[in-house]
């Protein structure tokens, strides 16, 4: 990513709000992703450790922990690379498929 500059962001779209929108909605969807898959790795951990009853026997090596971990990349790397190598598609949405949910009510 090192050396990005505007002119490459201009020509995948249309102005730079639209670029930073569109890589910062890539973002979240990147850290959810990654979140998740901590979380199913924690519950893969702890199904397959014995219950305990009491938190206070529990130690937990925090040290442990962080290592055991895989490293993620951060998540507005990700999006940038991605605008960048062409493989983020988006597309506006109406108004009638922005509030799907809502409806009027007649009083």
């Amino acid at each position: 990513m090192a050396g990005l500059s505007l002119d490459e962001l201009y020509e995948k779209f249309e102005n730079i709000y639209e670029a930073v929108e569109v890589m910062a909605l890539r973002a979240r969807q990147v850290t959810d992703e990654q979140k998740r898959e901590i979380e199913s790795e924690i519950s893969i951990k702890t199904d397959s450790e014995p219950d305990v009853d009491e938190f206070g026997s529990i130690e937990i090596d925090r040290s442990a922990l962080n290592r055991e971990f895989k490293k993620f990349p951060k998540p507005t790397v990700v999006a940038i690379n991605e605008a960048l190598r062409d493989e983020i598609e988006f597309r506006y949405i109406s108004p009638e498929e922005e509030t799907p949910g809502k409806e009027k009510k007649e009083k």
